[in-house]
């Protein structure tokens, strides 16, 4: 993730974002929280998956803690 990712992540809070990890993984989530302090920074966020009428919808309750030394990019959906 560049720099310029890593300082907009506060600004993308409750905002889908397609997120690809460094081990391959590609996932459309909506961003909950991002602890960016610490030893292990990490992004808390949930999958969710494009809905009928053009919103999105979460897929279950539970949701991700990614380290942000584990994300690749993140990028608004296509």
């Amino acid at each position: 993730m560049t720099d310029s990712e890593r300082a907009a992540l506060q600004s993308q809070i409750d905002s889908v974002v397609v997120l690809e990890t460094v081990q391959g993984r590609r996932l459309l989530v909506k961003i909950l929280f991002v602890f960016d302090e610490g030893e292990t920074p990490d992004l808390f966020c949930i999958e969710v998956e494009p809905g009928p009428t053009g919103d999105y919808i979460e897929k279950g309750t539970a949701g991700h803690s990614i380290l942000l030394s584990d994300i690749f990019t993140i990028h608004p959906p296509a």
